[in-house]
């Protein structure tokens, strides 16, 4: 008996431990160990709407997708077995299988025996080119590929034109197409070598004054190929501000100095007269016998004693909004209409060259600014910019027929240049200091001293310019407040301050 309680004792000792070894043990094995989870991948699958049928199936070339139907099916038949094939997984699910690019109809029947045909649309597969976006591009989540056919449509939006044109040009290539050299950089800003030119040669054009018909000139517009053209839509559309403002400060001094003094000879129909050239001192006869016989074809003098200082200053700080990769241009001068004369070329004329009409060209001048900007990545501001100050150069006017043609003093700074928005930079300067002497004079009798200077013409012509050009290029969008006008800071005086102050403003308002 006791025997038997001592083993009954051990035997329930040895079951405790068993028991409290398995209890232990199972949960490390399952930390251990653990067994995988099994997930079902709905990437793809569709789930059907309410309706019988989707409106269009998609299915990319030699992939396959799933289309699970909300209500039970009966039957389905395909249009084209060679274009997508099928498998009827149960009454809710049906299995697509791409086969060929192409489009064909699936025929679906619910269990009441109602038939639906929806159009089958394989296309090339997308799921790569979307994971390969995904990771070149990790912030842009909002950019979709469709395919339709041979078309492939890119939409969405991203953050910056450099983006939009990277994406493009990726999936162009992705697909066969041709893509230029260089960088996206390179294609936004452009690489033509057409120069930017200056506000003379762009905006100036000619009016034509004559009884002729004018002939028209055709105009051919050169662009790159389209993104149709090559397969791909491009509807991607750009979400941050894309309107460029651009403050610019033109500032130039030009300091003139001209003078002269002495006599000069020259051609007239008559006689010298005396009394012009000394004030009566010498007769006309004797400057005739002493002067016209030495001097060959000299029947004229004059004194000269002239002194001309001049300064031109300008101070000009244009703002300026446009789009980005559209040009803005600003002008403050005026315009100059120079003649020209043009034969007319016209079928009556033709062995007539001395037919001829006038065309009057049309020049702008004073202080002038275009720029094109193109927005990049980062804030990055890429410039076009020409600036120009130029002035009509009475002084130095050649003679036409009828009428003096002026010249024009031109300071131009053209740059292509990359920066970021809200910075300074300094895009041309200029200091010019130019120093000229001339002496006109007879021989040996300029040379006999204190005399000699009756004979000479002396001209001393100076003249100092300082240009400088900064920029400032910022991104803005639109604001509802009204800014400040010019108009707002005049303000009329009263009767008393125009009449008895003097005053041609009013004081400012308390």
């Amino acid at each position: 008996m006791q025997m038997n309680l001592t083993c009954l004792i051990r035997f329930a000792c040895r079951m405790s431990a068993l028991v409290a070894l398995l209890v232990g043990t199972v949960p490390m094995a399952t930390m251990a160990s653990p067994e995988p989870v099994r997930r079902r991948d709905d990437s793809y699958v569709t789930v059907v709407s309410e309706m019988t049928a989707p409106s269009i199936y998609l299915v990319p070339l030699g992939e396959s997708r799933v289309y699970r139907f909300a209500q039970p099916i009966k039957r389905v038949a395909m249009g084209d077995p060679k274009v997508a094939d099928y498998i009827m997984l149960n009454r809710f699910e049906v299995y697509l299988l791409g086969k060929k690019m192409g489009s064909t109809n699936l025929a679906v029947w619910d269990q009441n025996g109602n038939l639906t045909s929806s159009p089958v649309q394989v296309s090339r597969g997308t799921t790569a080119l979307q994971a390969l976006l995904k990771v070149l591009f990790p912030k842009e989540n909002d950019i979709h590929l469709l395919a339709l056919g041979p078309a492939l449509v890119l939409s969405g939006s991203v953050s910056d034109a450099l983006v939009a044109e990277s994406v493009a040009r990726l999936v162009r290539s992705y697909f066969g197409g041709s893509v230029s050299s260089g960088t996206p950089e390179s294609a936004l800003v452009g690489t033509d070598s057409k120069p930017f030119t200056g506000i003379i040669e762009e905006m100036s054009k000619d009016v034509v004054f004559s009884k002729t018909e004018s002939h028209s000139k055709e105009t051919t517009t050169h662009g790159g190929e389209s993104d149709s053209t090559r397969g791909v839509v491009n509807l991607l559309k750009v979400r941050d501000s894309q309107q460029v403002r651009l403050e610019v400060c033109i500032a130039q001094v030009s300091r003139t100095f001209i003078e002269s003094l002495g006599i000069s000879f020259f051609k007239t129909s008559g006689d010298i007269q005396g009394s012009t050239l000394l004030s009566g001192f010498v007769s006309n006869a004797t400057l005739n016998n002493l002067l016209l016989g030495r001097l060959g074809q000299a029947n004229g003098i004059k004194m000269v004693a002239d002194r001309k200082p001049s300064l031109f200053k300008v101070l000009a700080e244009p703002t300026i909004v446009t789009m980005s990769g559209k040009e803005g241009f600003f002008l403050v001068g005026g315009k100059i209409y120079v003649p020209v004369r043009v034969i007319d070329y016209s079928p009556i004329n033709l062995q007539e060259y001395d037919k001829y009409y006038i065309s009057y060209k049309e020049y702008l001048y004073g202080v002038g600014l275009r720029f094109m900007p193109v927005v990049l990545d980062a804030g990055r501001i890429s410039l076009k910019v020409v600036s120009e100050v130029s002035e009509p150069d009475t002084e130095s006017a050649t003679s036409g027929t009828k009428a003096n043609l002026p010249l024009f003093k031109i300071s131009t700074v053209s740059t292509n240049v990359q920066m970021n928005e809200g910075e300074n930079l300094v895009i041309g300067g200029l200091k010019l200091d130019n120093f000229a002497n001339a002496i006109d004079s007879v021989p040996l009798l300029s040379e006999i001293p204190i005399l000699g200077a009756l004979f000479r013409d002396t001209k001393k012509n100076a003249e100092k310019t300082e240009l400088m050009v900064i920029i400032r290029p910022t991104l803005v969008k639109g604001s509802a407040t009204m800014p400040e006008l010019p108009t707002d800071r005049v303000i009329p005086p009263t009767r008393k301050e125009l009449f008895l102050d003097g005053k041609l403003e009013g004081s400012p308002l308390k």
